[in-house]
């Protein structure tokens, strides 16, 4: 879902607005390529997101910057 709506934009995305059926797992696997990482994106969300596997169309969720290569 990401790909299409950052179709012709550059650069990393800085937030997300929840589609239905999005999931932090599938948002953070798009975002970085790892969707281990959703706790990246539900820390940087914790005030909005009260349970990582409950989020909700509509909700807009900042994307911190990808994790540095090891």
């Amino acid at each position: 879902m990401l790909a299409a709506a950052t179709e012709g934009l550059s650069g990393p995305l800085s937030a997300v607005t929840v589609q239905k059926g999005d999931t932090l797992w599938a948002i953070s696997r798009e975002r970085y390529g790892d969707p281990l990482l959703y706790v990246k994106v539900f820390e940087a969300n914790s005030g909005n997101i009260r349970d990582p596997d409950l989020i909700y169309p509509g909700q807009v969720f900042d994307l911190p910057e990808e994790p540095a290569s090891e």
